[in-house]
C-alpha cells in the first residue's frame, strides 16, 4: 500500500513538473511568436514605406511627363492651326495671282489689238486722224487722245507686272513660313512619340509599384490579424484576475496608488492610433516612456497575481491590491518578483524594457477594477 502511494505521488509530481514545463514552453512560444510577428510587421512596414516612396516619386515623374505631353499636344495643335491659316493665305495669294494674270492677259490682248491695228493701217491712219483736225487746238486734242490710250495701256501693264512680282514675293514668304511650320510640326511629332513612350514606361512602373504595395499590404494585414489574435490572449486576464480576487479576499492595499516609474506619458488611456499597427485601437492603460533599466515599483501593497511572459504584453507583472483593484506592469525588461509573492507599496518589482508588442523602452501601466481596465490617472 505504501509503495502504491509513493508510486502515485511520484506520477503526480512528474505530471506537475511536466505541466509546469509545458506552460513555461507555451509562454516562450507565444513570446517568440509575438517577437517574430512584430519583426515581420516592421519589415513589411519598411517595405511598404519603400515601395510607397517609389510609387509617389514615379507618380510625380508620370505627372510631369503627362504635363509635358499635354503641352506638346497643345503646341502641336497650335502649329497645325497655324499651318491651316498659312495654307489659307497661300490659297488666297494664288487666287489673287490668278486674277492679276487674267487681267494682264486682257490688257495685253487690248494692247496687241492696238499694235495689230497700227501694223495693219500703219502710222498713216493715225496721221490722217491727226491731220483731219479742223484747227490746231483740235490737232493737239487728237494727238493727246491717241497718246493717252497707248500710254494708259503700257502703264496698266507695268502696274500689273509689278503686282505679279509682289504677289510672287508674298507667296515665297508664305511658303517659307509653311516650311518652317512643317519642320516645327515634325519636331513636335517626334517629341510627342518620345513622350508617349516615356509616359507608357512610367505608367507601367506605377502599376508595378501598386501591385507590390497591394501584395505587401495584404501580407501586413495577415500579420496584423495574427497579432490581434495574440493580443486577445491579454483579454483573458480579466477573468483570471476576477477569479484570483474572488479566491483572495483578504488582501487589502492602502487604496492610494503612487507612480510606478519616472518618465513622461507618451500614450494616454482609451482609443488611440496603435504605433505598430497604425490603426485605431483601444489602449487599456497609459504608456510611460523611460530608459531601459529604469526601476519599476509597486503602485500599492498587494500580492503578485502573475509574473512572466504574456503575449503582446511581453514580460508582465499583475498585482492584486484588494477591493477589486489590481495593477498591471507590461513590456518589462527584467522581472524581480514571482507569483504569490507579497509586495509593499514602492517596492522595486521590475525594470523598464521593450518586450512584447512594443516600439521602444517604456512601461505600459494599467489599473483594473474587477478585472476591467480603467483610467490610471483617476487613481494616481
Amino acid at each position: 500500500m505504501a509503495f502504491r502511494m509513493k508510486l502515485i505521488f511520484g506520477i503526480l509530481l512528474c505530471l506537475i513538473m511536466a505541466i509546469g514545463a509545458f506552460e513555461s514552453s507555451a509562454e516562450q512560444d507565444i513570446q517568440s511568436q509575438i517577437n517574430q510577428t512584430k519583426n515581420k510587421i516592421k519589415q513589411k512596414r519598411n517595405e511598404e514605406k519603400s515601395v510607397l516612396g517609389k510609387l509617389l516619386n514615379t507618380q510625380k515623374e508620370l505627372d510631369k511627363i503627362s504635363k509635358n505631353l499635354n503641352q506638346i499636344n497643345s503646341q502641336m495643335g497650335t502649329t497645325e492651326e497655324r499651318i491651316k491659316v498659312i495654307k489659307s493665305e497661300l490659297q488666297k495669294a494664288e487666287e489673287e495671282l490668278r486674277k492679276v494674270k487674267n487681267n494682264v492677259s486682257e490688257r495685253e490682248k487690248v494692247l496687241n489689238q492696238r499694235i495689230v491695228a497700227i501694223y495693219k493701217y500703219g502710222y498713216q491712219s493715225y496721221l490722217e486722224i491727226l491731220f483731219q483736225a479742223k484747227n490746231f487746238g483740235d490737232f493737239v486734242t487728237r494727238f493727246e487722245l491717241v497718246g493717252h490710250f497707248v500710254h494708259k495701256d503700257l502703264y496698266m501693264l507695268k502696274e500689273l507686272q509689278q503686282r505679279i512680282k509682289q504677289i510672287n514675293q508674298k507667296k515665297a514668304v508664305i511658303a517659307d513660313k509653311q516650311s518652317e511650320l512643317e519642320r516645327e510640326k515634325r519636331i513636335y511629332s517626334r517629341l510627342q512619340e518620345q513622350t508617349k513612350i516615356q509616359h507608357s514606361r512610367y505608367l507601367d512602373r506605377v502599376q508595378d509599384h501598386q501591385e507590390q504595395l497591394a501584395s505587401i499590404q495584404k501580407d501586413r494585414r495577415k500579420l496584423e490579424a495574427m497579432l490581434d489574435e495574440l493580443e486577445r490572449i491579454s483579454k483573458s486576464m480579466e477573468s483570471q484576475i476576477r477569479e484570483y480576487q474572488s479566491r483572495n479576499q483578504g488582501v487589502v492595499g492602502s487604496g492610494e496608488l503612487i507612480w510606478p516609474t519616472t518618465g513622461r506619458i507618451t500614450s494616454p488611456f482609451g482609443y488611440r492610433v496603435h504605433p505598430i499597427l497604425k490603426k485605431r485601437k483601444y489602449h487599456s492603460g497609459i504608456d510611460i516612456a523611460a530608459p531601459r533599466g529604469t526601476p519599476i515599483v509597486a503602485a500599492d501593497s498587494g500580492v503578485i497575481i502573475f509574473s512572466g511572459n504574456n503575449g503582446g504584453y511581453g514580460k508582465m507583472i499583475s498585482i492584486n491590491h484588494g477591493n477589486g483593484i489590481s495593477t498591471v506592469y507590461a513590456h518589462c525588461d527584467v522581472l524581480l518578483v514571482s507569483a504569490e509573492q507579497k509586495v509593499s507599496k514602492g517596492q522595486r518589482i521590475a525594470l523598464v524594457g521593450s518586450t512584447g508588442l512594443s516600439t521602444g523602452p517604456h512601461l505600459h501601466f494599467e489599473v483594473r477594477k474587477n478585472g476591467v481596465p480603467t483610467n490610471p490617472l483617476s487613481y494616481l
